[in-house]
């Protein structure tokens, strides 16, 4: 079948409405626990017109949300996705896990294998277990193919007043009750009966790739048992979508029954899961006032790594109250007990630039790198410091060898822009921005970029000719995309 109709505008439309509906925090489940699984459907297979209608979804879902670019946080993310993935069959290499800047408690798989992490969603979850099971029945709906099934059941079913569905699910509010208001309400009961069964498939199979990745099979179960009893989803509060698509109790109570066929498995404390927590909290959070207390508090009421991490996000929360010298002295102490934790070296790297000691947070960050000059993490933090210290030349080589290892990092392409437009190299730094916007999806936007680029090759026929190559590729895929 044919991913999306010929319309772009309807096209667009559905596979957002079903993307964002595939939402499984809030969805409800059918009764029964024997599910049959499919395990030939248990890996990875996207097709390229799929591929060409994520990079739409990733281009437009950027355009609605903010999406988190840190590269300590994201690769935090992206090892526990790329922990579960390695427990399917397939092409898991085009997974691509994403951080959108959102209180809410969300999760969504997209097309072409876009997997979105909402930030409200890790500082809810109490570990890394309980955050890797969302994201494994996130993965389950891409391996059971469950989006292009659901675009496929919309077409033949001709639901319309999908722009209403994604802006009433997509706002939330008040704007979103008024336009879920106007939509086909038998239209949407259709497609949410057809879903259910999904929720219940993602569940099950979810549950069997986290055990497979060696995490705690109760972390999902535990974690929908906290949310049913939060006060954070009492009426006043719950988003609209939430509404009228309840944490169920069949679901939770499914889940605890399915744990029993899984071994047991300790939950332990991840430093990693446990900083990237408290940075996102730090920097990420709207009441930096109320984080510094609460991680006072967590200093000397927690213990080991979760102690530390409280620390951590005190230094970041000083930050960005502008209590520099508090800062320094958290980061300090930390670094001193562990000089080579990508975490307190770029913690107190930052604190120094916060302060306006660029030449300090310099050595800290240089004294580390030589020792991890190949990780796209702390070569983005060094060619950022070296930036702004007017020292885009030296950050260059940094940057390209993050590339080496990292060659889809929008941060490294958006570094090396900003490098090559100190040089003045106009040519150059049009390029590396094009990259970035090819890498976000927006394919017109990348080829805008390359025409500008064009514009500032001088007599350089190698660096046309490399343009001219970029450009054929892109205008390749594009015109593919729109089929």
């Amino acid at each position: 079948m044919r991913f999306c109709s010929s319309s772009p505008v309807r096209q667009r439309c559905v596979w957002l409405v079903l993307a964002v509906g595939m939402f499984g925090i809030g969805s409800p489940v059918l009764g029964g626990s024997n599910l049959p699984l499919d395990d030939s459907m248990s890996e990875v297979s996207i097709s390229v017109a799929e591929q060409a209608t994520g990079r739409e979804f990733i281009r437009s879902a950027r355009s609605r949300f903010r999406f988190v670019d840190d590269p300590l946080v994201l690769d935090v993310l992206r090892q526990i996705g790329a922990r579960l993935s390695s427990t399917l069959a397939g092409d898991t290499e085009i997974l691509t896990f994403h951080l959108i800047e959102n209180s809410q408690l969300n999760a969504f798989a997209g097309p072409g294998g876009h997997i979105g992490v909402f930030t409200g969603l890790i500082t809810a979850t109490e570990s890394e277990a309980e955050l890797a099971s969302v994201i494994a029945h996130e993965l389950a709906h891409v391996t059971q193919r469950h989006l292009p099934r659901m675009i496929e059941r919309a077409q033949q079913r001709q639901i319309p007043a999908t722009a209403g569905m994604i802006a009433a699910i997509l706002l939330g509010g008040q704007a979103g009750a008024a336009t879920m208001a106007v939509t086909n309400a038998a239209a949407i009961s259709d497609q949410l009966s057809y879903t259910r069964a999904f929720e219940r498939e993602a569940d099950a199979l979810g549950l069997k790739i986290l055990n497979a990745a060696g995490y705690d099979p109760e972390a999902m179960a535990r974690f929908l048992q906290r949310l049913a009893q939060s006060s954070r989803f009492q009426d006043a509060e719950i988003p609209e979508y939430f509404r009228t698509h309840p944490l169920s109790s069949n679901r939770i109570a499914e889940m605890e029954g399915r744990t029993v066929n899984y071994p047991s498995v300790v939950d332990e404390a991840s430093p990693n899961f446990l900083h990237a927590q408290a940075r996102i909290t730090a920097i990420y959070g709207d009441d930096a006032e109320r984080a510094i207390e609460q991680f006072r508090h967590r200093i000397t009421s927690d213990t080991g790594a979760a102690s530390r991490a409280a620390r951590y996000g005190l230094a970041l929360a000083a930050l960005k109250t502008g209590e520099f010298e508090v800062a320094i002295e958290q980061a300090h102490r930390l670094w001193e007990s562990d000089p080579d934790d990508p975490f307190y070296v770029v913690g107190l790297a930052e604190s120094y630039q916060g302060r306006g000691d660029i030449s300090t947070a310099l050595g800290v960050l240089a004294a580390d790198y030589p020792v991890d000059a190949d990780d796209p993490v702390l070569s983005s933090y060094y060619a950022d410091a070296l930036i702004k210290a007017g020292k885009p030349a030296k950050a260059k080589p940094v940057i390209r060898a993050g590339l080496r290892a990292a060659p889809h990092s929008i941060v490294l392409f958006r570094l090396l822009a900003r490098a090559e437009g100190e040089l003045g190299r106009l040519a150059e730094s049009f390029q590396a921005l094009a990259e970035t916007h090819y890498l976000s999806g927006d394919l017109g936007l990348a080829l805008e970029k390359l025409e500008l680029a064009v514009k500032h090759t001088g007599n350089s026929a190698y660096l046309k000719a490399s343009i001219a190559a970029r450009q054929a590729e892109i205008q390749q895929e594009l015109d593919d995309q729109k089929g």
